[in-house]
């Protein structure tokens, strides 16, 4: 008699087989691309969902949205770090392609130490313009955090202490703020630096960096609050 084979879940986390309309977002070679999608199942952790092209590399950082609500009365809606950590081709065509969310966490302060920022940062992800002030040609890159204060963005370009940049934030009410100047005060690398092989597969190549803004005027703090869809 055979003994019966028993399959073990070894995931963190159980999948949820759900059927979402969902966004990803990614960083092209003329800028950022959008592509709208269908998730096939969800974890606490991470997405599959399908596409019809295996056009981006493993370890790509990507943003999703999900679920994703083109109205524009929905408000902005933040989107998840992620990254590309498995593509399958699929028998009827397209692509099963894997996601590892990497959300923003809420920072603290070390033990013993008190929060020193003038106001508290908002983890989120959404897009931003970003140009040097001394040229005329902006970026459009992704918040990783924001406050009153400051933020925090993404970014392949290079950026040095102290450089003097200006920030255009074209959702909710900040849209009528125009560019909203601010000044380098840290750049960290991104945890989305991660070039390796993954299968025998080439991953992707793109490195990004964390910048840290902090803003030169108080205009923005006398703004109202942006709407926002929590996810």
């Amino acid at each position: 008699m055979q003994s019966a084979q028993v399959l073990v879940e070894q995931r963190k986390h159980p999948r949820a087989h759900l059927r979402l309309a969902a966004r990803i977002r990614w960083q092209g070679p003329l800028g950022m691309r959008l592509e709208v999608t269908q998730t096939i199942n969800v974890s606490r952790e991470g997405v599959l969902l399908h596409r019809d092209e295996d056009s981006l590399a493993l370890m790509s950082r990507v943003w999703i949205a999900f679920p994703f609500e083109p109205s524009s009365d929905a408000g902005a809606q933040p989107e998840t770090p992620a990254r590309i950590v498995r593509v399958d081709p699929e028998p009827d065509g397209g692509y099963r392609v894997g996601l590892q969310l990497q959300p923003a966490h809420r920072g603290t302060p070390p033990a013993g130490q008190a929060e020193r920022r003038a106001s508290s940062r908002v983890p989120f992800s959404l897009p931003i313009f970003v140009r040097p002030a001394e040229t005329p040609w902006p970026e459009e890159s992704m918040t990783r955090d924001f406050s009153r204060s400051g933020m925090r963005f993404e970014t392949s370009h290079i950026y040095t202490v102290g450089e003097a940049v200006l920030a255009k934030i074209p959702w909710s009410e900040w849209a009528n703020a125009g560019e909203i100047s601010g000044r380098v005060v840290r750049v960290e690398p991104s945890d989305s630096q991660l070039a390796q092989r993954v299968d025998g597969r080439p991953t992707a190549r793109t490195i990004f960096s964390c910048v840290a803004v902090e803003w030169n005027n108080q205009e923005i703090h006398s703004k109202p609050a942006a709407k926002l869809r929590r996810i």
